[in-house]
């Protein structure tokens, strides 16, 4: 999974090297990126659905006929439900397109691109439905399969073309969308679904109950998203493209190891948390624990030699040292967000192994709330760094008053402060680690791709070697407690 994973972002990340190469940070770029949040916020409603319903349904799931009639049923709503947001938001489009509207390059860029992008989020939908129904049988590595050939023929174009266009690259992401999709209906042949609409199934308005808060909350989200990305374009040109290129980075690390860990650990812990909920209390401290123990480290590393990263990857041709540097200090503030996000996530699994699609819906729409008063209100007065600043402080808290509500509804998770002390321990590892990579990168003037690379290995040993010391007694307790519950 974790070497996939590392292919999978890898080649994605070779992609946007080119993209930078290419493109820099132009209007091209800030549309593409535009359109792409436009767009995947349509299939983003159905997505966390599939994930956080569908999954412990299939868990569960028998083979009575109304409950294959619900499952049909379910699955057939959600596809037709984005068929028709694709198809409405497509002619909304086409229709801004021909009009008499006064609409900037950019706008016109966004508008042309999402025409095309709108097409793969039916492709996407179906994607994550099928692999849910691979993950419940334990098959994690075939998604991952799919989605390394769909990466490389997205980025082969790119790559390979002399001159390409911004509109060549959108096409061939929607064309590797449908590859995935075909590749893994491929491998699910054994999966019985057919198109139905039974509507009155009591077992799917069951699931339908579960799933309109979690909808609601993507809404919300999205919402969120979308005005964060877009205000970030009305602040200046290129901030769009700048923010693309950060998160890009960023999302290496929640996709090996935040997204990894969940997606492997959410049947497990679904399955205890049904069985004890003393059991599952356990497996939610050991995970996060594991998960943060990587996480931290690779923020602070990215603190110190994060300008180094990104002039590696992307300062050359149309790309900047200018625009390295921004891109750098975005990068590093999205990032301080991430083991809040960490807490977050695992505590709304919780939540979701306990059939509360509820709860966090609402905390989400707090949180979102209060995200974008923040923002109306402090960014005329600070700018981009408002935009960038106040999601990733905002991570942070939330983790830590969903924790608090996750305690009054399931009781004390961590008497013992297990999680607090080790989060502390290693919080101070990865500074001591920090503190050497500064000091050898002053003293020796390391400035260059090499530098980089010798920074990382001196990183690595430097943690690992202060985990050994301090961390020994967690290490060995996730390996027989941990492990042996999953």
């Amino acid at each position: 999974m974790t070497l996939l994973t590392i292919s999978i972002q890898f080649v994605g990340l070779v992609k946007n090297i080119f993209i930078a190469k290419g493109f820099g940070v132009s209007t091209e770029v800030d549309a593409y990126n535009l359109a792409n949040t436009y767009t995947v916020s349509i299939t983003n409603l159905a997505i966390p659905a599939i994930t956080v319903v569908l999954i412990p349904f299939l868990t569960r799931r028998t083979n009575e006929l109304v409950i294959q009639s619900a499952l049909n049923t379910y699955i057939s709503t959600l596809l037709l439900s984005i068929s028709l947001l694709v198809l409405f938001g497509s002619g909304g489009t086409l229709f801004l397109l021909q009009s008499d509207v006064l609409l900037s390059e950019t706008m016109q860029w966004t508008l042309l691109i999402i025409m095309i992008l709108s097409i793969a989020q039916i492709f996407r939908v179906l994607t994550a439905i099928l692999t849910a129904f691979l993950q419940v049988d334990n098959d994690f590595v075939t998604p991952k399969v799919a989605i390394l050939c769909s990466t490389i023929f997205s980025a082969t174009y790119v790559v390979m073309a002399s001159n390409p266009s911004i509109i060549g690259v959108s096409f061939f992401l929607t064309a590797s969308f449908l590859l995935e999709c075909i590749f893994l209906i491929i491998k699910n042949k054994g999966v019985s679904f057919r198109f139905q609409l039974q509507w009155k199934n009591n077992a799917f308005r069951k699931l339908m109950r579960q799933t309109g808060p979690v909808v609601f909350n993507s809404i919300v989200f999205q919402i969120s998203l979308i005005f964060s990305i877009t205000l970030a374009g009305f602040l200046g040109q290129g901030y769009v493209a700048t923010l693309g290129y950060a998160n890009q980075i960023v999302s290496i690390i929640q996709a090996v190891i935040i997204v990894n860990i969940l997606t492997l650990v959410y049947p497990t812990m679904s399955r205890a948390f049904n069985k004890q909920i003393k059991i599952g209390k356990q497996l939610f401290i050991n995970y996060v624990t594991v998960a943060n123990m990587l996480v931290i480290p690779l923020v602070v590393g990215m603190i110190i030699v994060g300008d180094l990263l990104t002039a590696l990857l992307f300062q050359r041709g149309a790309f900047t040292a200018e625009d390295t540097a921004q891109v750098t200090f975005f990068m590093t503030i999205i990032s301080i967000g991430l083991p809040g996000l960490v807490l977050r996530d695992f505590v709304y699994r919780v939540y979701f192994c306990l059939e509360d699609t509820r709860t966090p819906s609402r905390i989400s729409l707090v949180t979102i709330g209060i995200n974008i008063i923040l923002l109306l209100v402090l960014t005329p007065f600070f700018g981009i760094y408002a935009v960038i600043l106040i999601p990733s402080v905002m991570n942070i808290v939330s983790g830590l008053v969903v924790y608090r509500l996750l305690e009054k509804r399931v009781g004390k998770i961590d008497p013992k402060h297990t999680l607090l002390k080790q989060h502390i321990i290693t919080l101070v590892n990865a500074v001591v680690m920090g503190i050497v990579l500064y000091l050898l990168r002053m003293q020796w003037r390391m400035e260059s791709s090499a530098a980089f690379f010798i920074l990382v290995i001196v990183g690595i040993i430097v943690y690992g070697l202060l985990v050994c010391i301090t961390q020994r007694s967690i290490l060995r307790q996730l390996k027989n407690k941990g492990v042996s519950e999953s």
